[in-house]
């Protein structure tokens, strides 16, 4: 379970987030509705671990009833897709997922072959398209084997028909493996689940 309990997040004399509370279980994708400027991504980095120097935050953060606060980003159990992510440019995809592998029991090129991604293996990053890339992306934060996945405004710059197809990607890859998601946007045609949605 992520469990995020009376978060405030304030730049300078501006709230940004005031009293943040939500419990995310196993299984469970929840998207934060929220407009430009908000602080969204804000918040999502404070639950990976990155605070950044212009804000000031409280609030405590849970990953199945541990208190991670004082946790550094490698101890949370936490990984996080960033808005406009990027992969290594010089690697080939398999390349970069084999690069961030930690799993014992996952291989880069069995999920790029179950999710009928292997085509592009040898392809280098500038040369897929841009619903490939989302893909890419998930597949490299599973490979990480972390119990909480956050996913900041992941289907940016997507059509309508590649988005629907990576929206059910995400879906099914992150129901399998048993994740806790959070998702932030600002457009209702992202939302994966339209049973778990919160507005800030």
């Amino acid at each position: 379970m992520l469990k995020c309990k009376n978060i405030n997040i304030s730049l300078k004399t501006k709230k940004l987030i005031s009293n943040f509370n939500i419990s995310i279980y196993h299984n469970e994708i929840w998207t934060l509705m929220a407009p430009s400027g908000s602080g969204k991504s804000t918040l999502l980095k404070y639950i990976l671990g990155n605070k950044e120097s212009d804000f000031s935050y409280n609030g405590d953060i849970y990953v199945n009833e541990t208190k991670i606060n004082r946790r550094s980003i490698t101890e949370r159990d936490i990984s996080m897709i960033f808005q406009n992510d990027l992969l290594f440019p010089h690697m080939t995809i398999i390349q970069n997922l084999n690069f961030v592998n930690k799993s014992s029991n996952l291989k880069a090129i069995d999920l790029l072959k179950e999710n009928k991604l292997d085509h592009i293996a040898n392809s280098m990053p500038d040369k897929i398209s841009g619903g490939e890339k989302s893909r890419v992306l998930l597949i490299r934060v599973l490979l990480l084997e972390t119990s909480v996945i956050l996913l900041d405004e992941p289907f940016n710059g997507l059509d309508t028909e590649t988005k629907f197809k990576t929206k059910d990607f995400f879906n099914k890859n992150l129901l399998k493996f048993n994740k806790i998601a959070l998702m932030v946007t600002h457009n209702k045609d992202d939302v994966i689940d339209n049973k778990k949605i919160l507005n800030l």
